[in-house]
């Protein structure tokens, strides 16, 4: 099938969607509008919460949403179509583990709400305190922890969280410096077989339920439309895309992606800060300059 002919589209939000400053131009927003307004399904899928994400879409309406990297899958009205928790005994081993060092990190629940353990925010602040601002995924997790993150006690979290009162789908981290990573990834190691290690950038690691992924998600979206993967195209920059942009019809890495993404896909798109997604939109899907 052409990609002239595609009946549903996914988007990536950060790295893809968004430019640098986590904004929907008006070129995409107007791109998407003209994409959806000629009878195309539009689908977000992203590590952010629902909240999150329409935050960052300012109105522009979609026809579903997959979050916490497809953990959440919500409807177009914003009502839960399906969750997918992370086991508690997982949540709090792993939170355990990475607090031994300081990395900043958030536990996401399927109401969009961003926890972090009051006892771990003193060690920190320094690395947020550090980092450098001028960075956009550093200025982010400084908004993020003086502004949007909820802090409770561990005692209390660990008890909301196996009682299963509060349900996470994802636990975000991030470190300033990639390198210290790979040690958060080998303590990360023996939970391979409870949960899924992924990424969506260089600096952090997601971990989400075991056999989760975006694809997962698109999928409810393909089977409720009944419309088959080839008629589908996806656009991603980071690890967390690789299986959606691996089964589509129609793969589109951004500019800005890793080579080995980009080897995987159909076709590259320019860069997310140069309007990437409304050029390829307007170029192989509406046939216009």
């Amino acid at each position: 099938m052409s990609i002239r002919d595609v009946k549903l589209v996914a988007f990536d939000m950060d790295g893809t969607l968004l430019n640098g400053a986590s904004e929907l131009t008006e070129a995409t927003r107007e791109a998407c509008q003209q994409l959806r307004a000629k009878g195309c399904r539009l689908v977000i899928s992203s590590g952010r919460t629902y909240k999150s994400a329409q935050s960052a879409l300012a109105g522009l309406a979609f026809d579903g949403y997959v979050c916490n990297n497809g953990a959440a899958i919500y409807e177009q009205d914003g009502r839960l179509a399906s969750c997918t928790p992370l086991a508690p005994e997982t949540i709090i081993r792993v939170v355990e583990r990475i607090s031994q060092r300081p990395f900043y990190y958030e536990l996401h629940d399927v109401e969009s709400n961003r926890w972090m353990v009051a006892e771990d925010r003193e060690q920190i602040k320094p690395l947020l305190d550090s980092a450098d601002l001028a960075m956009r995924e550093h200025r982010l997790r400084y908004m993020s922890f003086y502004k949007w993150t909820q802090t409770v006690a561990k005692r209390e979290l660990f008890q909301q969280i196996a009682s299963g009162e509060r349900r996470i789908t994802k636990l975000f981290i991030w470190h300033s410096q990639p390198a210290q990573l790979a040690w958060a990834r080998e303590q990360l190691a023996p939970f391979r077989e409870a949960a899924t290690i992924t990424s969506s950038g260089r600096f952090n690691l997601e971990v989400i339920p075991l056999r989760v992924s975006k694809w997962r998600g698109l999928q409810y979206f393909l089977q409720k439309w009944r419309i088959p993967a080839e008629a589908a195209a996806a656009f991603g920059d980071a690890d967390n895309d690789r299986e959606m942009l691996a089964h589509v019809g129609h793969s589109v890495a951004m500019g800005n992606a890793p080579d080995e993404l980009k080897a995987i896909c159909r076709y590259v798109a320019g860069h997310h800060d140069a309007d990437g997604v409304a050029a390829f939109i307007r170029e192989h899907l509406l046939h216009t300059p």
